[in-house]
């Protein structure tokens, strides 16, 4: 543009000239999610607060009209259960997820918007962490950590990379385990990162100059240097993947009294386990008139301390029993016309810890007590002995005692065993 030495001369004697300054500025916000998920939860840990700042941020561009957007990254980030197409697809949907959240609230031209998930999985953060922390086999895991990497088969047709499966290795899974406890959830996020260039006229006020011969001049606009893409940003500090589990077991206390039996557990949840044991007897003890015959169920759920369902736990179950019962005394005990069971139910606690080191085999300990309605029939204790009372009462005490073994089983996401 050009224009008149004179007339700039009579301008900048009344006003002055402007110098522009411009101010950057660098906004980063991440927003976690729960395991398996990409949906923005304002109620999950710290969200709400960040969610907030994202809005002021954004607010501030608004209201402010020299400040404009010079660029916009977006990071999406997963923890490493799980196979690598799962964890790829999770990072990129968290990163789109918070996207479409910050574009829904600020108009931002795609040529502005940087979006990285390659580094879908933060390893060096673990490394990081790995190494400020005093976790066993740790120069064990930061050799793995560090090593060679690469996809290898997994089931279903997946891939996994290779370092997960040589870390679930580790001192049977407790290493594994450890890391999930202390990492993995703040492993599951999405961040933003806003710069912001914000100008601000600065009055210089310049002399008059000497009258000078009018000659034609050009103003001359300097650019402003573009600047740098930012660094991806690192997860913010913030429990393995959860896996359900099946147990399979036995109490030998319950064998020992020559009462086969079997149990299913099953994981409902993180702390929260249903297990239904059953056990049935229909033989004399080496003599006629000492017996203990039963057909029972005791289904109980269980709440336990550790939210990987080991260790220690409470439990809450229920009663069924038929009987046909016998000491060696002058009386047989018997339920009422054989479909009158006893019913009822108590508490129990226990423990269970694995007894071998691929963590499949597993011992539990547990006792517990009970209330239970009776309505039973005394015979002679002889054969066909004859009907003598009929009588009902309850029964309050030990109800359940058991040293069991148990053989686990994973249970996948897609409702396979193994």
């Amino acid at each position: 543009m050009c224009i008149k030495r004179q007339f700039i001369t009579i301008i900048l004697s009344l006003i002055g000239i402007t110098s522009v300054c411009a101010q950057r500025n660098r906004t980063e916000i991440c927003i976690d999610f729960r395991l398996g998920s990409h949906t923005i939860d304002p109620n999950y840990m710290d969200n709400a607060a960040r969610l907030d700042d994202i809005m002021e941020a954004i607010g501030q561009l608004h209201r402010d009209t020299l400040m404009s957007v010079v660029q916009v990254v977006f990071t999406g980030v997963s923890s490493p259960e799980g196979n690598y197409q799962v964890n790829k697809r999770l990072a990129g949907q968290r990163l789109k997820s918070l996207e479409q959240y910050v574009r829904s609230h600020l108009d931002v031209s795609d040529e502005l918007v940087v979006k990285h998930n390659d580094t879908y999985i933060p390893w060096n953060y673990l490394i990081t962490e790995v190494e400020n922390s005093d976790i066993a086999q740790k120069e064990e895991v930061l050799s793995i950590l560090r090593g060679p990497s690469e996809l290898i088969p997994y089931y279903n047709n997946t891939t996994i990379d290779s370092r997960i499966p040589a870390l679930q290795k580790l001192d049977g899974g407790r290493i594994w385990r450890t890391l999930n406890n202390r990492y993995f959830a703040k492993m599951r996020n999405a961040c933003a990162v806003l710069l912001t260039i914000k100008e601000e006229p600065v009055p210089v006020v310049v002399p008059a100059p000497e009258p000078v011969e009018v000659v034609d001049t050009v103003a001359v606009i300097v650019p402003e240097p573009e600047p740098a893409p930012a660094p991806a940003p690192q997860p913010l500090p913030e429990p393995e993947e959860w896996m359900r589990h099946i147990h399979l077991k036995t109490n030998a206390i319950g064998w020992g009294m020559l009462m086969a039996n079997i149990a299913v557990e099953v994981d409902l949840a993180k702390h929260w386990s249903l297990t239904i044991p059953y056990y049935y007897s229909a033989w004399n003890y080496f003599t006629s008139t000492v017996k203990f015959r039963t057909s029972c169920l005791q289904p109980e759920v269980r709440y336990w301390l550790d939210e990987d369902n080991e260790g220690w736990f409470g439990g809450a179950h229920l009663g069924l029993a038929w009987y046909n019962y016998a000491k060696g005394g002058d009386w047989r005990y018997q339920d009422h016309n054989r479909r009158t069971p006893l019913y009822g139910g108590g508490l129990s606690i226990g423990y269970r810890l694995p007894i071998s080191k691929s963590h499949r085999w597993w011992m539990e300990f547990s006792v517990g007590g009970g209330v239970y309605k009776l309505h039973y029939d005394i015979f002679h204790n002889q054969h066909n002995g004859p009907l003598v009372d009929t009588r009902k009462r309850t029964f309050y005490g030990l109800d359940q005692a058991s040293i069991a073994f148990a053989y686990r089983f994973d249970w996948t996401k897609k409702g396979g065993i193994r």
